[in-house]
């Protein structure tokens, strides 16, 4: 940790003009915890501090806060000496530090020290003054509201108080550490004061250092004061030469507490003393060494040349760095600088005990979350140290912690492929070897991943860590890829969190959009299939790295038509953007339309009409203007294509209305979309299954339920909604797609939600970690609904698989 090491210029109120504008010539040079600036200077060394000094004091963290401590010492012994003695000056007490901290931070001045000459300005600097405009006049203390109560609210901008009542602030309010993932406890601990009124005056009184003796008039402090000439309490502005301008240097001792006699005074417990032994590693986040979790002669790119060892200690070290390439980092330069560089870092974590990471931000111009993208613009690339490997995959490896972004564009080059982009989820939660595909190199093989993505704003991390190339013996005879909404990704086909994959199963309550609720199960249906001649499934062949597999599961909950092509589902890119389509890919798997059709809506309406006979009399009035596109290819977008002749209709005339006019037209579209970008592949647009068996006898939480007539309302439109996916695929068939259409109704029939075996959740209210209530089911939120409710549970998707697979069987080879 380097205090303001890049020299960023900062405005009289503590304020970034420019955060990422470096200059050299304004950098202090402030190393570690105890931010230490004196003698740290290349051009100072050998003469305050020797080489070895100033590296101790960069790299150990006990030299550091040892000479932190010395330079503390020293400014106590120095203003001390000078008659500033703060209260009883008693060592023991915490606010007695106050002048020693105010020097340790902005220096002091000795009689004739003035650089502007003469004998009246000496003591501690205006700077930290109290009195200062530049610190708020009506401020609590450090992280203490108005009640006396804690507000760490505070630390987001301690620019607004003065150096040391920050310091003071921090030992009575201990920051919040993780001591293991899941684990916080203060990073320290807080000193004590007998009461919470001595606490709060740990914070002098504002005009306590502001008299005459100091040309210091308390009268002109208040809220909206500044330094402004004629304005503010340091009058030198007036009655002095400019060059003497805020030199109100304080130089005399002050007393607002009685420590001894009253004991008001705050009192610090020394956790360690100079026999405590050092911690051992609590060995967090472990990282992975060697090539488990690859296949036998993979090749490995490290992000660090070969033949480095990782800095760390050895019971995680993973030794000596082995890598079958290079890995390089381009920076953008801005004005001879590379403000890249500022919010650069690396972890002894992931492959091999070591990562880098940034933050995500979009490059275009002008783009209104994040102008400075473009500046920081950062690309790494790791290249084979071999061409014309030929067929062979592409590997990535996700650490366990500071990789965040759901957009991760890794681009692959040397290969044959239509597609060079595979976008991955990096919030894997877990050290995992992410697989991009088979390619055909043809060139020297390289993997680039850079800081930009569409919805960067600085705040998700992106990591870089090793890459593999595994070879393969021939092209794989299955590339597949499986797209789609919740019914493809697995919503529902799980075990509590247990079979989500953790990137698509997030929720930071304090941070929604972060969330990723796409639910994608290793239990999916597509990865439960056994293709013909095979006696193991898909997914157990992908998992097992089998030369003849190539499987990609992109579905995301919730998706609809416009989410395969054009908008973004949960942060995720569209699925067609993400890039794992191309001339090589075999067949798709495509579940669509279903929340094109309003399904969760109508289903929403149908229980909350339970009293009465049906719901197919309520009225439509769910609209989405995403929907709205060029249809027709004239260059005019469509517009209100579920509101022209929608308006006012009742549910039983509107959705078959809707699903023919508007659905079946976009599943069209979007399997022409998918054959475009996949020429070779067979399509299988997989249907949706009447969900309620026996009259929806089970499905009753209180006012809300599914009545005999709204369940027969809703299975007629399930067929009507199969009979139109089924002229889709008709459609797509006749411009030369090679596409079926496969409808699982049959196999469900019986095992709905209420029936025997039931393979449908009904209404669940146990959540997943991802679960939001009240955007997934907006119309019952005061229920607390999982998005699990009226989806496949594994058995289900079981079921799902016996559909696939007859639709394959005599197709797919």
């Amino acid at each position: 940790m380097i205090g303001n090491f890049y020299g960023v210029d900062y405005t009289p109120d503590g304020d970034q003009a420019d955060p990422w504008k470096i200059d050299w010539t304004k950098a202090d040079c402030g190393y570690g915890i105890t931010q230490v600036t004196d003698g740290m200077r290349l051009d100072e060394q050998g003469h305050k501090l020797t080489k070895t000094q100033q590296e101790a004091i960069a790299l150990d963290y006990t030299a550091n806060i040892a000479a932190g401590v010395n330079i503390l010492i020293e400014k106590w012994n120095e203003t001390r000496k000078a008659g500033l003695k703060v209260n009883d000056g008693h060592p023991k007490f915490i606010e007695n530090w106050f002048f020693a901290l105010w020097a340790y931070n902005s220096g002091f001045y000795k009689r004739g020290d003035d650089p502007d000459g003469g004998t009246d300005h000496w003591g501690v600097g205006f700077t930290n003054n109290p009195a200062n405009p530049i610190w708020k006049a009506n401020r609590t203390p450090f992280l203490e509201n108005a009640d006396g109560k804690d507000d760490y609210s505070h630390a987001s901008h301690p620019q607004d108080w003065p150096y040391e009542e920050k310091v003071i602030g921090w030992a009575a309010r201990p920051i919040a550490a993780m001591f293991k993932p899941g684990i916080i406890q203060p990073g320290y601990r807080a000193a004590w004061w007998n009461d919470e009124e001595d606490r709060t005056a740990a914070k002098p009184p504002i005009d306590l250092f502001c008299d005459a003796s100091n040309y210091c008039d308390p009268g002109r402090i208040g809220e909206n004061d500044s330094n402004d000439p004629g304005q503010g309490a340091c009058t030198l502005d007036e009655s002095e030469v400019v060059s003497h301008w805020l030199h109100c240097w304080w130089n005399k001792p002050v007393q607002w507490k009685l420590c001894v006699e009253w004991a008001q005074c705050g009192n610090p417990v020394h956790r360690f003393d100079d026999t405590y032994p050092e911690q051992p590693d609590e060995n967090s986040y472990p990282p992975r060494c060697g090539k488990t979790g690859l296949p036998d002669g993979a090749l490995i790119i490290d992000n660090l040349p070969d033949g480095i060892t990782p800095a760390g200690s050895a019971a995680r070290s993973c030794g000596v760095s082995r890598s079958d390439g290079a890995f390089k980092f381009q920076f953008t330069n801005s004005n001879g600088t590379y403000p890249g560089k500022m919010d650069f870092h690396q972890i002894g974590a992931g492959q091999g005990n070591h990562f880098w990471f940034s933050h995500t931000r979009n490059k275009n111009a002008g783009h209104p979350t994040d102008s400075t993208g473009a500046r920081l613009f950062t690309t790494g690339t790791w290249t084979l140290n071999q061409s014309n490997i030929g067929r062979a995959r592409a590997m990535v490896h996700i650490p366990d912690h500071g990789a965040h972004t759901r957009q991760a564009t890794y681009n692959i080059g040397g290969s044959d492929s239509t597609s060079d982009v595979r976008v991955v989820p990096q919030r894997t939660r877990a050290n995992r070897w992410v697989s991009l595909g088979a390619f055909r190199f043809t060139g020297t093989p390289s993997v680039s991943l850079s800081t930009h993505t569409t919805d960067g704003t600085g705040d998700e991390d992106v990591a870089w860590d090793a890459v593999a190339f595994p070879k393969l013996p021939g092209k794989p005879k299955h590339q597949i890829v499986a797209m789609g909404d919740s019914y493809s990704s697995g919503e529902g086909v799980s075990e509590g969190n247990d079979n989500y994959y953790p990137e698509t199963n997030y929720r930071d309550a304090q941070n929604d959009s972060t969330r990723n609720a796409c639910h994608r199960s290793t239990k999916a249906w597509s990865r439960q299939a056994t293709l013909p001649g095979y006696t193991t499934s898909i997914g157990e062949m992908e998992d097992s790295h089998s030369p003849s597999m190539d499987y990609h599961l992109i579905a995301c909950s919730g998706a609809r038509t416009y989410n395969i092509l054009k908008y973004p589902e949960n942060g995720e890119l569209p699925q067609i953007q993400k890039g794992y389509l191309d001339q090589h890919t075999s067949l798709v798997t495509l579940s669509i339309g279903g929340n094109d059709s309003r399904f969760s809506y109508i289903i929403q309406k149908c229980l909350l009409a339970f009293t009465r006979a049906s719901c197919q009399g309520e009225t439509f009035d769910d609209h989405d203007p995403k929907i709205d596109r060029d249809v027709d290819g004239d260059g005019q977008v469509e517009t209100g294509r579920d509101q022209k002749g929608f308006e006012n209709l009742t549910l039983d005339k509107a959705a078959p209305k809707l699903i023919s006019e508007v659905v079946k037209p976009d599943i069209v579209n979007v399997l022409k979309q998918v054959h475009r970008k996949a020429p070779n592949a067979k399509i299988v647009l997989m249907g949706y299954p009447k969900l309620v068996s026996d009259n929806a006898s089970c499905l009753n939480l209180g006012p809300i339920g599914l009545s005999a007539d709204s369940n027969a309302w809703l299975d007629s439109i399930a067929e009507y909604l199969a009979a139109e996916m089924q002229a889709a695929v008709n459609t797509a068939k006749s411009s030369g797609i090679d596409a079926r259409f496969s409808n699982p109704i049959q196999n469900f029939t019986g095992k709905g939600i209420c029936g025997d075996p039931e393979t449908v959740h009904g209404l669940v209210k146990t959540l997943v970690d991802s679960d939001h209530p009240a955007s997934d089911w907006p119309m019952l939120r005061e229920y607390g609904l999982s998005a699990q409710s009226f989806h496949p549970k594994i058995a289900g998707a079981r079921l799902y698989a016996d559909a696939l697979e007859g639709t394959m069987s005599g197709w797919v080879q």
